[in-house]
């Protein structure tokens, strides 16, 4: 008996080895909000180039950078939620979380699967910035092309529709 008890704490307190994870994760984050403020700083060297150049190329590159601090901070939100409920999960619910207004909006994970969920959404639109990038970049040459630009915005659509239900 006193050995199930104490293997049965021993395994309640492993839990506790997901805080690895969980800091991991928002150290991740800082780093790459930190890669972001560094693109941030590079749009603004290419908008002091553009406004007194009028260069298009300058232009399709703000354009891109635009697109790639897009995606960079959004996954570093990525790892912030997935820190956030990692730390839900196993640990404990968040007592900030609840006295704040953003923390009933973004922080409501009571499973896995709506850990999955969250993440899900949030990954989705990083494809549909990394997909309007490569759309951006690229020149349709057949009309077999086009139909396949096409045929990926309206799968984005759906993929979108089905998120939201």
């Amino acid at each position: 008996m006193i050995v199930r008890e104490l293997f049965e704490r021993f395994l309640w307190s492993s839990r506790l080895s997901v805080m690895v994870g969980v800091l991991s994760c928002i150290i991740a984050a800082f780093v790459v909000f930190a890669m972001g403020l560094k693109d941030v700083v590079h749009m603004l060297q290419l908008i002091w180039g553009y406004v007194f150049s009028g260069s298009h190329a300058i232009r399709n590159d703000l354009v891109m950078v635009v697109v790639e601090i897009l995606d960079t901070f959004l996954l570093g939100s990525v790892l912030l939620i997935f820190a956030f409920g990692l730390y839900e999960l196993f640990i404990s619910n968040l007592g900030e979380a609840s006295k704040s207004e953003a923390g009933g909006k973004i922080l409501i994970i009571s499973s896995i699967d709506s850990l999955k969920s969250k993440l899900g959404k949030v990954i989705l639109m990083m494809l549909i910035i990394k997909v309007f990038s490569f759309f951006s970049e690229m020149k349709p040459t057949t009309s077999l092309d086009l139909l396949y630009m096409g045929v990926t915005v309206v799968l984005i659509a759906w993929s979108l529709k089905l998120s939201k239900d």
